[in-house]
């Protein structure tokens, strides 16, 4: 520990007998990072310069984008490449999309607590815990059955198992250390992640209180930090980073009936997967087939067929399938409660499906949580950009980042479980479905251009944040004076 504190005393001492100034680098590319603005580095002992800013902002949104993520169980035969590849696509929603991913995050909070609500009912022996029901939600169960088949086993058809006697409970037994035991995670690395968010957004309310600016990186990480905060509570208990499933061996079915399950079948939560305009390959454009399967020529007319076809298969592969791609696993990180039969893990973005009161408190809680996130952004409303182009930029991006989440909530809370009785209260549900004609068509409206232009909002304010950093004004380099908030004489 003294050796390491030796190494960063020398690597902060600016009294060194031959000290390299910022003019060793002064044609280089780093001349940037060792300059306030656009001049030479004056920097006091008590000052930071724009390297201590970024690898702060870095550290910070690293921990919060790909350290913090807790993904589920991936595919047993995937390797060590897809599975990074896996959580490099997790990290790239999570900075795009971080309200859909805390979104995500409440689902499994939530659908771990049923999980082991409802293990513990069928055999209260079992004493399982929420970190019990966030292994099996995440795949953690392989079951075997007697004829050598492998399924991942989930919650209900669990249940059904355990009350038709079909599970040896003895197997299921197991303590809720033997599953912190395989999680690469501990109290002390999760502890250190959450330790340097707060850090950061504790040292961002100090400049606050002295009046010091902050750039506007430090605004979009601070964001983070604090978004990052809330959905490691959601996911303290999850194990993190498991790849080995318990295997679970099924008895016989002595009554051939397989218990049934609450779940959708069939599906995999990917239901747009493959939507979309259905066009012939580029091939068979303008080829059509005579009865004797000769192909005809095409006269005058066919050219515009060829060229409406043409448009449509640009159209797809150009447009509607990167389009689908992009946006379908936000899709599942909001609905994807099902997976087919015979799967060997659950999807990338599974959690258990919930009631609607579960749903309505996520709802409720993401409209809160949103304008937390958002309003964060407004904290550089005013800040010294240097063109007004860019100022109303992250004006309008701040206010799309604000709007959208609360709109996709609001909608979500006023159509998501209407009953139409007119024997209760004709007047009443007549008004209802008024309003449910009416707000339908804005809902579908919104979930088609929400998503692209939440994510162009996104992506405008990191860009800026990015940008914004070539011209510093001086007092954003002064450091907080902690010393002030210690008692001394």
């Amino acid at each position: 520990m003294i050796f390491f504190l030796l190494i960063a005393s020398a690597y902060k001492a600016y009294a060194l007998p031959t000290p390299l100034g910022p003019e060793v680098f002064s044609y280089t590319p780093f001349t940037l990072l060792y300059s306030r603005s656009t001049g030479p580095c004056d920097c006091g002992p008590q000052d930071r310069t724009l390297v201590d800013i970024v690898r702060s902002c870095i550290l910070t949104i690293f921990a919060c984008v790909y350290t913090a993520l807790h993904p589920n169980i991936p595919d047993p035969k995937a390797n060590d490449w897809q599975r990074f590849l896996g959580r490099l696509k997790m990290s790239f929603y999570m900075l795009i999309a971080p309200e859909a991913v805390i979104w995500w995050a409440m689902r499994q909070w939530y659908g771990a607590r049923l999980t082991a609500d409802l293990a513990n009912l069928a055999n209260p022996e079992l004493k399982w815990t929420t970190t019990h029901g966030h292994f099996v939600q995440m795949g953690g169960l392989e079951a075997i059955y007697p004829d050598g088949r492998r399924e991942v086993l989930h919650t209900f058809k669990m249940d059904g198992y355990l009350l038709t006697n079909r599970i040896d409970a003895d197997e299921l037994r197991f303590p809720k250390k033997q599953v912190q035991d395989r999680s690469k995670g501990d109290f002390l690395s999760k502890g250190l992640v959450a330790l340097q968010t707060s850090w950061f957004v504790l040292e961002c309310v100090a400049r606050f209180q002295q009046h010091l600016p902050i750039t506007e990186l430090e605004v979009v990480t601070l964001a983070f930090a604090v978004l990052n905060i809330i959905t490691y509570g959601f996911w303290w208990d999850k194990p993190l980073n498991v790849n080995c499933q318990v295997q679970i061996h099924i008895k016989p079915d002595v009554s051939s009936n397989e218990p049934q399950t609450n779940e959708r079948r069939g599906g995999s939560g990917n239901q747009a997967e493959g939507e979309g305009p259905q066009v012939p390959e580029a091939g068979n454009i303008g080829r059509e087939e005579d009865d004797d399967g000769a192909a005809g020529d095409a006269d005058a007319s066919g050219l515009g067929e060829r060229l409406l076809f043409l448009a449509r298969w640009g159209y797809d592969r150009l447009v509607m399938r990167p389009f689908i791609a992009l946006v379908l696993p936000i899709q599942d990180m909001f609905k994807c409660v099902s997976f087919e039969d015979g799967a060997r893990h659950v999807p990338m973005f599974y959690s258990q499906g919930l009631t609607e009161r579960y749903l309505l408190r996520i709802r409720l809680m993401s409209c809160g949580i949103g304008i937390i996130f958002a309003g964060v952004h407004f904290i550089a409303w005013n800040s010294n950009f240097r063109t007004h182009v860019e100022l109303l930029l992250w004006r309008s991006s701040s206010l799309v980042v604000l709007v959208i989440p609360f709109l996709v909530g609001l909608f979500g809370i006023l159509l998501g479980d209407w009953n139409f009785n007119p024997k209760d209260d004709e007047d009443f549900w007549k008004w209802g479905a008024v309003a449910t004609t009416i707000l339908k068509p804005i809902r579908l409206v919104l979930y088609v251009l929400g998503p692209i232009l939440y994510i162009l909002a996104r992506v405008s304010l990191i860009v800026q944040a990015l940008v914004s950093l070539r011209d510093l004004q001086p007092d954003v380099f002064q450091n907080v004076a902690w010393t002030s908030y210690i008692p001394h004489l």
